[in-house]
């Protein structure tokens, strides 16, 4: 999150880079656990979805880098 002010922005598109950049750091220490990605996959057909692994571990991502941003808004600004 250091340095990477774009994901503060109150522009959409600026959020999105800074969106990226934390993604791709985030590689380095976050990877989705491959059994929840499976429970998920079973839970999504449930709702009569039907979506790939790789859709799931984005997802998981996705909501793992929401998840830090609106904590370091809340907390640690």
């Amino acid at each position: 999150m250091r340095g990477n002010k774009q994901i503060f922005s109150r522009y959409k598109s600026d959020r999105i880079k800074g969106y990226k950049k934390l993604l791709k750091s985030q590689g380095k220490y976050y990877d989705p656990p491959k059994d929840i990605v499976k429970d998920i996959m079973e839970a999504m057909e449930a709702q009569s979805f039907t979506v790939t692994k790789e859709e799931v571990e984005a997802y998981l991502k996705a909501s793992y880098a929401t998840h830090d941003r609106k904590f370091y808004m809340r907390y640690l600004k």
